[in-house]
């Protein structure tokens, strides 16, 4: 047996040795420290037997034609393509196009597989080649099948379907076997159900034991009752689409910029590749004026106590973890103000709520040149981003930075002024539009028995950052909710002294990230479901018999909005909030708007979006333009290549910029019509060279080029 140490070695040196190795008659090979390295196995003959310890890359096994692999790890795209014979045994995951155009042997996947697996997949007269799937696949299993037996196991049991849709789509032979619950929506087109016969139960059977016996899993109790059957309709289900000199593919491809999956799930909407792009051109300027077209928060906010939604959508999570956007955004946070308009505007505006989201609205349309007047009750501006949120957190001179940047621009800011009906009208009069960002600050209840007792958790963390904490010493503190705020109301409770703090919620709780992971570091204990019946001076009383000592407890089970300060012209949901147009924030008064939690509770990033979109339909309405709600069109998953990235020096360069085309002409050199051209930012398809066979879209590392279809209307 042979041992060979790949750390480092480049793919084609790798198989240089291999393939020496079996020349001078090695059968069985370790290939120790894989990452990445292509093509292993490709081509090859025999029966030699590989044993391979991490992460092949691309096409392992292509070609190949007799040998054995045994992965332990997962593996990347196009395992086993145009695969003769031999077999692959994978004990982890694996990529892509899993047995494309595979021709025979056997390939053996322990876990999950991704997009159209088995595509193209073949037999040749005696030879049928095995998927066999321990996990689930995702959309176009068997695309195209003309032959062969894929079966996804789905052993974690997954209660949806196992497959995604488009199951079987172009099938024309072989079968597909999958155990679970497959709907009909699932199957693509020409794929249909099929009754299994008893060589489909034999076929199992054998199946079963191999993988089994090779995986070194236990199948006892899966039986072939347990799948569904998938195959071509009828004997030619496309005979009628081929006609002699017609291509059946009408939709061109199309050169266009698609929302990337991090500023998709932005609430703020912020388009983070643009903003690294303009930084790896130099023009660190420029891409921090384009942060101020979107936020006012940069720091305090994108970079502190945001939970990074766009990090969490990251395409690099797929290969190597996700871009530090948060790190960045501090990175590159601006030491100069922000620009103001050259003009300025004749117009009043007055908003109402110094929040993220009144904020973010004065903070856009000052900077448009208006007259803005911020009115808020409290002594400074910030809302729940300076009261609510714990300094552990949100530390106070993160947050003053953000706030010397918004004070620095010319907005009339009125604090200490609380707004009744009469101060209401008083304002209006005087303004040419009203923003209401009041937010939500009545804490909700529920009418437990002894429940007059308990405090609201909303008021406690504000009485904190206001200088007035409750001492907690010694104290048992119980939280009824179990979400972020829950989590921060923890938080602070252990500060000031509490001996035990206890979350208890009636579902699963809601809490995610840094929220969650403090409070659980400190102690805190998260109770769920649990349903409180009652409460004495000293304890929780819970349905099922349970009970809980409970010196203090609060709320924190969300917040509505205080309203009554408003016309009748204004329309109240019953829920209690404002009711705006849809994809508008006009009330039914057409001089007044709202924005944030006072129309619709979220996060701060929504809050800070809400009030921007406000500002900037606002803005068009005071200039006679039309307001176009900004439609986010994701560039697809499977879209993205995530192999074509890996090697970079910096986290500013490990950005795909998924959507986004940055001109690297992969697509007009792998056109092999030469159909595409590029003339600067401007792309050419010559209609009369191209023959729609969309190597350009698999081709494109970013998802860039798609079929007309899919690009924006």
């Amino acid at each position: 047996m042979l041992t060979i140490e790949a750390k480092g070695l480049y793919y084609k040196a790798l198989n240089r040795q291999i393939r020496e190795s079996l020349a001078r008659g090695e059968k069985e090979i370790v290939l120790r420290n894989i990452l990445g390295q292509r093509y292993i196995g490709g081509g090859l003959n025999g029966d030699a037997l590989f044993r391979v310890y991490g992460t092949p890359g691309q096409d392992l096994g292509a070609f190949m034609n007799g040998p054995a692999i045994i992965v332990y790890g997962n593996a990347q795209d196009g395992v086993g393509n145009t695969m003769n014979a031999g077999k692959i045994i994978v004990h982890g995951k694996a990529g892509e196009i899993p047995a494309h155009s595979m021709r025979g042997g056997r390939i053996f996947i322990k876990g999950d597989v991704e997009y159209r697996a088995a595509i193209h997949m073949k037999e040749y007269m005696t030879r049928i080649p095995w998927l066999v799937v321990g996990g689930t696949a995702k959309d176009y299993c068997g695309e195209y099948m003309a032959g062969g037996r894929v079966v996804v196991l789905n052993l974690g049991d997954v209660k949806q379907s196992p497959v995604g849709y488009a199951v079987g789509t172009g099938i024309h032979g072989g079968a597909i076997y999958v155990r679970g619950n497959v709907n009909a929506y699932h199957l693509g087109t020409g794929a249909v159900f099929s009754d299994l016969d008893d060589d489909d139960a034999a076929f199992l059977a054998d199946m079963l034991r191999e993988y089994a016996e090779d995986l070194g899993v236990n199948l006892e109790g899966i039986v072939p009752a347990e799948f569904v059957k998938i195959t071509r309709r009828g004997h030619r289900p496309f005979g009628s689409l081929y006609t002699p000199a017609v291509s059946v593919k009408v939709k061109k491809p199309v050169h266009v910029n698609l929302t990337p999956p991090c500023a998709s799930r932005c609430p703020t909407g912020i388009p983070t590749p643009v903003f690294f792009n303009l930084i790896k051109a130099g023009k660190v300027k420029e891409a921090q004026r384009l942060m101020d077209e979107y936020t006012p928060f940069r720091l305090s906010v994108c970079g502190t106590i945001c939970p990074a939604l766009c990090m969490e959508a990251c395409s690099r999570n797929a290969l190597d973890g996700a871009v530090d956007i948060k790190e960045l955004a501090r990175m590159y946070y601006p030491e100069e103000n922000p620009e103001t308009a050259k003009e300025e505007r004749r117009e009043v505006i007055s908003v109402l709520g110094a929040g993220p989201a009144g904020i973010s609205a004065a903070w856009q349309l000052s900077r448009r040149g208006y007259r803005v007047r911020l009115y808020d009750a409290a002594g400074d501006i910030g809302g729940k981003v300076r009261m609510a949120i714990p300094k552990e957190r949100l530390p106070e001179d993160v947050l003053v930075r953000d706030v010397k940047r918004i004070r620095s621009l010319p907005i009339e800011f009125s604090m200490g002024v609380r707004v009744d009906r009469k101060k209401f009208d008083e304002i209006a009069r005087a303004s040419d539009v009203v923003v209401v960002a009041t937010g939500a600050h009545v804490t909700k209840r529920i009418p437990y028995s002894g429940g007059g007792r308990i405090l609201s958790g909303l008021t406690f963390l504000i009485d904190i950052g206001e200088g007035r904490p409750m001492d907690l010493a010694g104290r048992h503190v119980v939280i009824i909710g179990a979400g972020n705020v829950g989590m921060d109301i923890a938080c602070e409770a252990w500060r000031l002294g509490a001996v035990k703090v206890t979350a208890v919620d009636i579902q699963k709780p809601l809490a995610f990230g840094r929220e969650r992971d403090l409070a659980l570091e400190k102690g805190t204990e998260i109770l769920w479901p649990r349903s409180i019946e009652k409460l004495d001076d000293t304890t929780v009383y819970f349905k099922d018999g349970d009970t809980l000592r409970a010196d203090v407890v609060f709320f924190s089970i969300g917040e509505s909005p205080e309203t009554s300060f408003l016309p009748e012209s204004v329309l109240i949901s019953e829920r209690g909030f404002l009711v705006t147009g849809e994809k508008s924030f006009r009330t039914g008064d057409p001089k007044i708007f709202g924005c944030g939690d006072i129309v619709q509770p979220g996060l701060v990033t929504d809050a800070i979006g809400s009030g921007r979109l406000a500002a900037m339909e606002i803005h068009a309405v005071l200039s006679g333009e039309e307001f176009l709600y900004p439609e986010k069109n994701e560039v697809p998953k499977r879209s993205i290549i995530p192999l074509y990235f890996g090697s970079e020096s910096s986290e500013v360069d490990r950005c795909i910029s998924c959507g986004t085309c940055i001109f690297c002409d992969t697509c007009v050199e792998r056109c092999p019509q030469k159909a595409l051209s590029r003339n600067g930012e401007i792309f050419t398809i010559d209609t009369e060279r191209c023959t729609l066979c969309y190597t350009c879209v698999g081709v494109c590392p970013r998802g860039a080029i798609q079929i007309e279809s899919a690009s924006p209307e």
